[in-house]
This record gives structure tokens, C-alpha cells and sequence, in this order.
């Protein structure tokens, strides 16, 4: 079952929600995904958040592992100065739905 257009824009609030309160650290992926597992599909989560990338509210960093390039690169994200402006509202977007 795919998610509904309310629902990914719901869950694009709670990432940079989520992101907001560790800002200016960032946090590893398998961490995103332990947080909203419950409420959300892995690849959902993984969908959402690559729409905050391409839209500039969140930078992905992939960072290569100490065991070598066979071992799958550890992925960090961080909000970004955009991002917060989307919280606070200073930078309106319709594809985001912020409870405040």
C-alpha cells in the first residue's frame, strides 16, 4: 500500500521535525529508520527523505567505512539552513505539512 499525498507530506514535516532537534548535528540513517519504523515502511521513510535532499532541506553525507569499499558506506543526514526555514515557516512549501 502506497502512502497517500497527506501522509508523505506528514512524514516529510516529522523528518525535519526530527532533524530540528539534534540541528547542528546530524545522524545516521539506521537512526531515522529506527525512529519512525513503527509508523512507516523503510523505502517510505528512504522516499521522503531523498525528496528533503533534492529539495535542498537536507544534506546527505555518505561516508566510506574503515573496512573498506567492500562494506556498504555509512549515510548521515543533517538539516540545513532551508530546512529550518521550512519549520519556521520563513520558506513556505505545499509538499510539507509542519504541526506546529
Amino acid at each position: 500500500m502506497e502512502l497517500n499525498t497527506v501522509k508523505k507530506k506528514e512524514l516529510r514535516g516529522e523528518l525535519l521535525r526530527f532533524l530540528a532537534g539534534i540541528y547542528p548535528e546530524g545522524v545516521i540513517r539506521e537512526s531515522v529508520f529506527e525512529t519512525f519504523f513503527e509508523y512507516y515502511k523503510t523505502e517510505y521513510i528512504e522516499q521522503e527523505m531523498a525528496y528533503l535532499v533534492d529539495k535542498g532541506y537536507v544534506a546527505r553525507k555518505d561516508i566510506p567505512t574503515p573496512f573498506g569499499p567492500t562494506f556498504e558506506k555509512v549515510v548521515s543526514f543533517r538539516l540545513t539552513p532551508s530546512g529550518r526555514d521550512v519549520l519556521d515557516g520563513t520558506l513556505p512549501d505545499t509538499g510539507i505539512q509542519v504541526r506546529r
